[in-house]
Parts: structure tokens; sequence; C-alpha cells
């Protein structure tokens, strides 16, 4: 009897471990892939590279003027990676509330002299597409065709790779593709998608929405991906255009994987010999089943922690709340919502590539990237006079959780394990910046940057634990272990190579015993062995 309850976990093990064991091998392999190469994507030195400088002195209307022409109805579009769908909109005349403002150029293909078109971006609350508006005549632009898709990709070009002179050719419009699968690139769906016919094989993909460059990839970047990225995210394209179904298709295989390396492990104890005979091992397989159960007590608990934090990345139940400040957390610095009419014509100064509208204490800025890299808040309007600084940040930081105490703000110049980019070159994470913590129940965190005035981010405790139990656990992102490489490549791979060995094992010795499945297996024997014999009348002796 005290077998019963081993049966159902024997056999689970037996016939999901075949499946579930060549997904854990791929998943090892196309891992060690994805720590060289990246998924594709516009990175943000290309991209700054690639951007016409902007120019408003052609401009006739500021951003408020601009915004106030827009109506609703406008922004009737939500992109999908399977379709775009119409947004539904109660009153198509009502005034626009916009969340984001930014400032760009585009090639004007409207006349036969060369020259660029100065334009405002605008996005609303929720996942409405955004819309471009002419600065110089305010109307609101339609989508982008072909043809003017292709003068965009041949300026960004010229100016980003020099080096490429042919004209790029147009290859198709999609929806989405393999390398255009991700939900960031819903705003601009579909895609216009061109060949540069350059060494690489480089791509490029133009926004129908706004006639941004949104997306490239190389020739390299698209072959090492399939090992990779393909592989270890489950992106084929046939499935991931459906977000939904994708989602529950990975959390299926990785709880269930997750129950295979629990049952791996338990088994693997189970069966050690506790006291084995001398000369004896307490492993008590030979052949390959042996090198398979060294294997699980050897890796099996990393293999568990891989498979269970890719489930968490899946943020299952939404257990990770959002790290986004609330509007009124993000007002305690900018004092007010965006509000476009307090913005005059733009002035962006020398070789400005991108600019964001932006409030700090009421006051209008815009937020401008040069072309190398560097920012500067330049103002809005003649108003603008007290700007971003650590010492006013620290002052106000008790009203980002007025009702709780304010336990310590401290200058951060280097990153840690809560605040940290693995690409430190992208700017993604600037520094230095302020951490303000509270005493509140959920022991809230804010990051702050004293150069902008913005509320960079809030994490809760639940938060800092997901934080190892994901990206800790599944890749390894120790902050001191990341610092110092090769020492995190080389622990990395050697672990992934034992599960991917322990993965592999398990596959062959699971094909071998369903060939056999006929025999009586092990449990069937060890049940027989350990079951009470009936007990049989003994006949008198005869001298009884």
């Amino acid at each position: 009897m005290q077998l019963k309850w081993k049966r159902p976990l024997y056999l689970f093990h037996r016939w999901a471990g075949i499946v579930l064991c060549a997904f854990f091998a791929l998943w090892f392999v196309s891992g060690v892939f994805m720590m060289y190469v990246e998924f594709p994507q516009l990175d943000r030195d290309e991209r700054l590279a690639g951007e016409p400088t902007l120019d408003f002195s052609s401009a006739r209307l500021g951003p408020g003027e601009a915004v106030a022409r827009m109506r609703a109805g406008d922004f009737d579009t939500v992109g999908t990676p399977l379709r775009n769908q119409a947004r539904v909109v109660d009153d198509a005349q009502a005034e626009v509330v916009a969340s984001s403002l930014s400032a760009l150029m585009r090639v004007d293909t409207t006349t036969s002299q060369p020259g660029y078109r100065p334009l405002y971006r605008v996005q609303i609350a929720g996942a409405a597409q955004p819309r471009v508006v002419d600065a110089r005549s305010g109307a609101v632009l339609p989508r982008v065709e072909r043809d003017q898709a292709g003068a965009i990709a041949a300026d960004f070009a010229r100016r980003a790779w020099p080096e490429t002179r042919a004209t790029p050719r147009y290859l198709d419009t999609v929806q989405t593709n393999q390398w255009a699968v991700s939900s960031a690139l819903n705003p601009h769906r579909p895609l216009h998608r061109f060949a540069l016919d350059d060494a690489v094989g480089t791509e490029l993909y133009v926004s129908s929405s706004t006639g941004e460059v949104v997306r490239d990839s190389t020739r390299w970047e698209r072959v090492l991906n399939y090992p990779a990225a393909v592989t270890h995210w489950l992106y084929p394209t046939l499935i991931r255009r459906h977000p939904d179904a994708w989602a529950w298709m990975v959390d299926i295989l990785a709880g269930a994987g997750t129950l295979l390396a629990v049952s791996g492990i338990w088994i693997g104890l189970l069966r050690i010999k506790r006291r084995p005979k001398p000369g004896k091992s307490r492993v008590p397989y030979r052949g390959l089943m042996r090198w398979h159960h060294i294997g699980g007590l050897a890796f099996g608990l990393a293999t568990l922690t891989w498979v269970l934090s890719g489930l968490l990345s899946m943020n299952p139940g939404r257990f990770n709340p959002p790290r986004s400040p609330s509007p009124a957390q993000s007002q305690v610095y900018g004092g007010k919502s965006l509000t476009p009419s307090d913005f005059d014509l733009p002035d962006f100064g020398v070789d400005g590539v991108e600019a964001e509208a932006h409030h700090y204490l009421g006051q209008a800025f815009w937020r401008v990237t040069r072309r190398d890299g560097g920012q500067a808040l330049i103002a809005g309007n003649g108003q603008a006079r007290v700007r971003p600084d650590a010492g006013t940040m620290r002052e106000r930081a008790a009203q980002l959780l007025p009702e709780a105490p304010l336990l310590q703000v401290e200058t951060l110049t280097r990153y840690d394990d809560y605040y940290y980019t693995r690409h430190p070159e992208r700017a993604s994470h600037p520094l230095p910046v302020l951490r303000v913590r509270f005493g509140d129940e959920a022991s809230s965190w804010f990051h702050l940057d004293p150069a902008s005035g913005v509320v960079l981010d809030r994490s809760t405790r639940v938060n800092r634990v997901y934080r190892w139990l994901y990206n800790g656990l599944h890749s390894w992102d120790w902050w001191w272990l990341w610092q110092h490489r090769p020492l995190w490549d080389i622990a990395v791979i050697a672990f992934s190579l034992g599960g991917f060995a322990l993965s592999m094992t398990g596959v062959i010795v699971g094909w071998r015993r369903l060939r056999h499945d006929g025999r009586p297996s092990a449990v069937d024997r060890l049940s027989a062995a350990s079951a009470p014999r009936p007990r049989t009348r003994r006949r008198p002796s005869p001298s009884a």
C-alpha cells in the first residue's frame, strides 16, 4: 500500500519525460545561443545615426495648435500581430487628450526638391496607434504608403550606413513576420519591409502609422536566431501571431516541465540506496540510466530553477505588479499632466534628432537627444526657469507616498542588483539616480532621474522578490557575476551543458522504455515485491 502514491509519479515521469526532456534540451542549447545572439532590433545608436536632424524653422503651428486640430476619431486603430482592429470611439469629434508628444522629421515626397517635413507625433492613453500632425499645415497625415516608405528607408540608410549606396528594394508589407512579432511594434503595423542588398543583408521595417524606421535585421541575425530566440521563446510566427494562444502554450509547457523536474529530483532521491552493500554503489542503475540518475542529482536543481523561472517570465496570474509610477506620483515632479498648449514653436538647437515633451514643476521642457546620444533639456517656452536638480527632487521625495514614512534617499552612481542594465552603452538606465525608500506596507522604492526630473520606476517588495525568482534564476544576471565575465559565461554554459546532457539521456532512456513497454517495468516489479503475500493454512503433519 505504501507505493500507491508513487506509481502516478513514476508514470508521469516516464510518459511526459520524452516530450518535455526534448523541449528541455532545445531550451538549454538555444539559451547558450541567446547569450551571444540578440533578437533583431533597431538599437539606439543605429536609430540616432539614421534619423534626420530636427529643424522646425519652417513650422507654423506649436504643439497646442497642432493637437487641437485632431479629434478622438483620428485614433481609431489598434494594431495586433494578427490584424489591425477598429477602436470603439464614443464621440469621434471629442478633443484629444495627449498622453505623449514628440517631434520628428520626415522626408517630404510631395515636392520635387529634397527636403523634410516637421511633424508632431501624438499618442493617447490606451492601445490606439499614434498619429502624426504636420507642423506646417496642421493636417493629420494619412498612413504611409509603399513609395513614401521607400524614400524614408533610403534616407535613413544613407545616413546610418554611408557606405551603403544601393536603393532600398521593396520586399513586402507585413502585419507581422518572424522578426516583427514583438508587441512593441503594435503601434506601427502593418510594416513596410525593404532590403538594402548590402554585404550583411540588412532589411529595414518602416512604420505605416508614423513613417519611422522601427526595426532592422541582418542576414546572420536572422540565421542565428532560429537556434536562439525563435527556439528558446517558442517564437514561430504561426504561433506567436496569436499572443493569447502562445502564452497558454508556454505556460502549459513550462508548468508541466516544472512538475517533471520536481518529480525527477524526487524519484532520484527516493532511488538512492541508503545502506548499500559493501563495494556497491548508492546508485541502483547501470548503463545510461546510471548517468541519467547521476546527472539528475548534479543538475536537476539548476534545471528546475531554469524552467520554473521561465514559467515566471510569463507572469502567470499577474503576480508581479507593474513597475510604472502612478499618474499622481509622476506629477509630484511634473507638476501637471501633459499640456501641449504650454509649448511654443520649438527650437531644438544643433544636432538634436529626437525630442519628447514633458513637464517639470509645471514648466514645459523638451527632452532632446543628440545624434551622439547626449541629452539636453530645452525650455518649451520662455517661462521655464527652474531646472531639475538632485536637491529639489530630494526635498519633494516624501510627496511620492505622503501617507508612508520616508526611510532613505540615496544617490546611486553605479548599478546594483536592483537598478542595472546588461547594456550600459545603450543609456536605457541613466546614472546617477536617486533611490527613495518608503516604510509602507509594500516597502516601495522609487528611482528618480535628477537630470530630467522624471520618476523612472517604482518597485515593491513583490517586484524585488520576483526579480530574483525570474531574472536572477533564469539569466543569472547577479550584478557581481555579470561584472566578472567570462566567469558568468563559464558558469552558465557549464550548467547548460549539464542540463542538456540530463535532458538527452532522459529522452533516450524514455524512448527505450517505451519500446519495451510490454515487459514488466521497475515500478511493477517493485510493487509486486512489496505486495503482501496471501496467507495459506498450514496442513497438520501426519505425526500430529
